[in-house]
């Protein structure tokens, strides 16, 4: 098992877990709802390209659920279409070694402004817990570097911590702060799946990192994306090396 401390929530009113239904957000639910019972609340921004069984299974188990929408106004096929036309900047970027996620503006319009926005997150006695971890890349592992050492910029302490209060007004706790492995171990992943037996990592359809990264490990998505890239015009030669 991944051996986490979650005594550090007690004095959370309300602990809210951004799940998207892959396998880090949901072992986190998991093993967070069983210390905090009722003051956990599994919460999910929509997301039309994503359709998790166990996103589905966890709506359904738990009255505590809850899913934000964005706008009304947003028009996601814009959104994921002027991301893919940035594949070619993002080569280049990623090239130089000057990469950031930014560049696709899918995941931030899509996935984390309707959150960002909420009132609800910002309230006093609340704490949102993410997913992230160490192991997931090199962005992510400065990020959480920085949280460990006590050298990121904003921290009113210059002290290791697993705490971030957002520049948007929501405090958050990153429980894989120093979880250097992209995978969970075989014993957790075999115990999620006996509740969870359709549980896998989470993403849209398509995806433009995918491509960008060469990323094959679910074949169908990196398919997918590969032929809109095409649709769109773009050369994905490019990124096949």
């Amino acid at each position: 098992m991944v051996h986490l401390k979650f005594d550090c929530l007690k004095r959370f009113k309300k602990i809210f877990v951004l799940i998207s239904g892959g396998i880090d957000s949901t072992y986190l639910y998991e093993i967070i709802k069983k210390w905090h019972g009722n003051r956990v609340y599994p919460v999910n921004c929509y997301n039309p390209y994503e359709n998790s069984d166990t996103l589905k299974q966890i709506k359904n188990l738990d009255p505590n659920f809850i899913q934000i929408f964005p706008s009304k106004n947003l028009n996601y096929k814009k959104i994921l279409r002027e991301a893919f036309l940035n594949l070619p900047k993002a080569l280049e970027l990623k090239k130089q070694g000057k990469y950031h996620k930014k560049i696709f503006g899918c995941c931030y319009y899509i996935k984390h402004k309707a959150f960002l926005s909420h009132p609800m997150f910002k309230e006093e006695g609340t704490v949102v817990v993410s997913g992230i971890k160490r192991g997931d890349g090199k962005q992510r592992r400065i990020f959480l570097s920085q949280l460990r050492n006590g050298t990121f910029k904003t921290l009113p302490e210059k002290k290791p911590t697993f705490f971030l209060k957002h520049r948007t007004g929501q405090l958050y706790f990153y429980p894989f702060r120093d979880y250097n492995f992209k995978e969970l171990p075989k014993i957790t992943m075999n115990r999620l799946r006996k509740k969870y037996p359709n549980l896998k990592h989470s993403g849209c359809k398509i995806c433009p990192v995918l491509l960008l990264f060469n990323e094959k490990s679910d074949m169908s998505r990196y398919e997918k994306s590969k032929k809109y890239a095409q649709n769109l015009g773009l050369d994905v030669s490019l990124f096949l090396n």
